[in-house]
């Protein structure tokens, strides 16, 4: 009986003490670091707010987004382009009839001459491939026209701002439309829609480091007909 009881004692303290370390083991394991998430891929930025629009403007593009059946806010007026009529060109963010990831995209709206508009094309901005071209002067016929100044200090992220402003220096001054995204790297990289003095759309990329120093990678002169869909 004596020999049971030792025998019992001993699986009861092998018990306890394996609930222990199980205990400390769970402890350990909830409070150690996670795995950094993997990096290298665009985050899109989802808080730009729409700009003030003229009311022609505003209604044009309301019923566009309305017919083109997608789920769209407008950021504002981008391009026009004077043919027998006006093409207008507006950068919107949202989802198309059957998408489900949203994104920014351009809509491109015609108005005839009798004043009806119509959707004549809706295409995605993909941040890893602009279509780009030459930045040009302003007011070939035909071309597309760069309207708005954009809006310097209106960067959403306030270290996106901070850093914009540190690498918006050389000759051509960039105004942002909108922040597009931004990529964790050892630092942050960002790309953001602008309007340059030049009269020319622009993509800027631009990188701050981790002590929060910044330098101009890229700034991509947007091809706009590309984008219109036509």
């Amino acid at each position: 009986m004596k020999t049971m009881n030792i025998i019992l004692a001993g699986i009861a303290c092998a018990l306890v003490f394996g609930i222990i370390f199980a205990g400390f083991g769970s402890k350990a394991e909830a409070e150690a670091p996670k795995a950094d998430v993997a990096l290298g891929g665009w985050t899109m930025v989802t808080d730009n707010t729409a700009r003030m629009m003229s009311e022609p403007d505003a209604t044009r593009i309301a019923n566009a987004i309305k017919a083109n059946g997608g789920d769209f806010e407008a950021l504002g007026l981008v391009a026009t382009q004077v043919v027998s009529g006006t093409n207008y060109m507006y950068l919107v963010y949202g989802t198309e009839a059957e998408g489900t990831v949203p994104g920014y995209y351009f809509m491109t709206v015609y108005e005839d001459t009798k004043g009806n508009d119509t959707v004549v094309g809706t295409t995605a901005i993909d941040v890893t491939n602009i279509q780009t071209a030459a930045p040009l002067g302003k007011g070939a016929t035909g071309a597309w026209a760069v309207r708005g100044s954009g809006k310097p200090g209106m960067l959403p992220d306030q270290d996106a701002q901070v850093s914009f402003d540190a690498i918006n220096k050389g000759d051509v001054i960039y105004n942002p439309v909108a922040l597009l995204a931004t990529q964790l790297v050892s630092g942050t990289n960002y790309k953001a829609l602008c309007v340059g003095n030049d009269k020319n759309l622009y993509v800027v990329t631009w990188y701050k480091d981790l002590k929060g120093g910044a330098s101009l990678t890229s700034a991509e002169c947007v091809n706009i007909g590309a984008y219109s869909g036509m």
